[in-house]
């Protein structure tokens, strides 16, 4: 079925009361119905914007990334020439921020990913097709300036980063084992400027 043409003004806001609802819910199954109610449109205006819940689920991870100041900032931090440590340390430091707000939703699709093809589908478009992929340019630019430890490849240190900072990372620590979101955030530098970046030790007189 072809899909609807909506203003971005509707679209938003479909798109904005699905990701509010889930999060006040703690679950990933609201219905269409509802998400129109709380956006002031019809569930036919929903259906025919985005067709299937897949398509809905990946519109409404990918559009709160495209309306987040945070993306904005730590593309603008990317673009930086030369990238260095201090570059990328400050990209950390606006993910971390971001982590904590995306984390009820996210949490809920990364779950479901397990089992429920169209929330894999959604999760993966953000945090592996997009989050991942730049991330492993990113390491390669730092790996070009001498900045990864030792024989580190910047693969490697990308899929290491990216499990300390995924939201799996969060709810084993802030959610289950009860640290704050300073400690965390703390932990992660210290890991970081331990494990992947060069450092003193990796430095041609050390």
């Amino acid at each position: 079925m072809k899909k609807k043409q909506i203003s971005e003004e509707t679209r938003a806001a479909i798109l904005n009361a699905a990701w509010a609802l889930m999060a006040e819910k703690s679950k990933l199954d609201v219905g269409q119905a509802e998400i129109a109610a709380a956006a002031g449109v019809s569930r036919q205006t929903v259906f025919l914007a985005f067709g299937s819940r897949a398509g809905l689920l990946k519109e409404m991870a990918r559009n709160k990334d495209a309306q987040s100041d945070h993306i904005n900032r730590m593309l603008a931090i990317a673009r930086a020439k030369p990238f260095g440590r201090a570059d990328f340390e400050r990209l950390m430091d606006v993910w971390l921020d971001y982590l904590e707000l995306i984390y009820p939703v996210g949490i809920l699709l990364d779950a479901a990913a397990l089992t429920d093809a169209e929330a894999a589908a959604a999760w993966d478009d953000r945090m592996k097709d997009t989050f991942l992929t730049r991330l492993k340019l990113t390491f390669g630019r730092l790996a070009a300036q001498g900045e990864l430890a030792g024989e580190l490849e910047p693969d490697r240190a990308a899929e290491l980063f990216w499990s300390l900072v995924h939201p799996t990372a969060w709810r084993l620590l802030v959610v289950e084992c009860g640290w704050s979101p300073d400690a965390f955030r703390k932990s992660r530098r210290e890991i970081v400027r331990r494990v992947i970046l060069a450092g003193e030790q990796d430095s041609p007189g050390a």
